[in-house]
């Protein structure tokens, strides 16, 4: 509503004429009818009088519309602090720990008068120093340390590739319809070629399939 169109409901509201309305305000009843048909418009202090005759605020007189919401206050944003990790070994560094004084205990037991024993321990010690310090893909180095480890000590049932599986495989088929090559070192060939053969294999797709990973994270970034 305008002005001019409050004047006129508060005033017919109250049962008054524009001749009372004009006595109480001390103005001609000309000025209110010009008032109440938006031909002019009454000064502030015409305003104020009009606020305090019909028992309203100088606001809601003069405002058009509705009085405009106060924005709502923002949500409240809840941080979450990271709390620094506390100094300590994670469970694939305890592992290498383990393997690690497994290692060294083995090897000095071998030293002590079981020279059987040096060289598992020293593997030991090497397969497990991936586990205790590589932060990425401990396994994965780990297994290519032992498949390398195996390729130099237990020469020369690798000479077939991939590392063996292939002369594994031969041997076994051999050692099945052969009778008279049944022996230790024809289960040892065929042992260490399949299971080195595929861990080799297995290896080789786990490892590119890191690498794919680490190619898609670097091209997201």
């Amino acid at each position: 509503m305008t002005l001019g169109e409050k004047i006129l409901s508060l005033r017919t509201g109250r049962g008054m004429s524009q001749d009372d309305l004009a006595e109480k305000l001390e103005v001609s009843r000309q000025s209110v009818s010009k008032w109440e048909t938006a031909q002019s418009t009454p000064d502030l202090e015409k305003i104020i009088k009009l606020a305090d005759l019909f028992g309203v605020s100088v606001d809601e007189l003069v405002r058009e519309g509705e009085r405009p919401q106060p924005p709502e206050p923002p949500e409240a944003k809840v941080i979450y602090v990271e709390r620094e990790a506390k100094p300590g070994l994670t469970p694939m560094q305890t592992l290498g720990v383990v393997v690690e004084v497994t290692g060294v205990g083995l090897s000095l037991v071998g030293l002590m008068g079981a020279p059987v024993l040096i060289l598992p321990g020293a593997a030991l010690v090497i397969l497990g120093l991936p586990l205790l310090l590589a932060k990425k893909h401990p396994w994965l180095i780990m297994g290519w340390l032992a498949v390398g480890l195996s390729c130099l000590v237990l020469n020369p049932y690798f000479s077939v590739c991939p590392w063996g599986l292939i002369g594994g495989l031969q041997r076994l088929y051999l050692y099945m319809t052969v009778p008279g090559i049944r022996d230790r070192s024809t289960i040892l060939a065929i042992a260490v070629g399949i299971v080195r053969g595929l861990l080799a294999l297995a290896l080789v797709f786990f490892t590119w399939r890191a690498w794919k990973k680490k190619k898609s994270l670097e091209k997201d970034s």
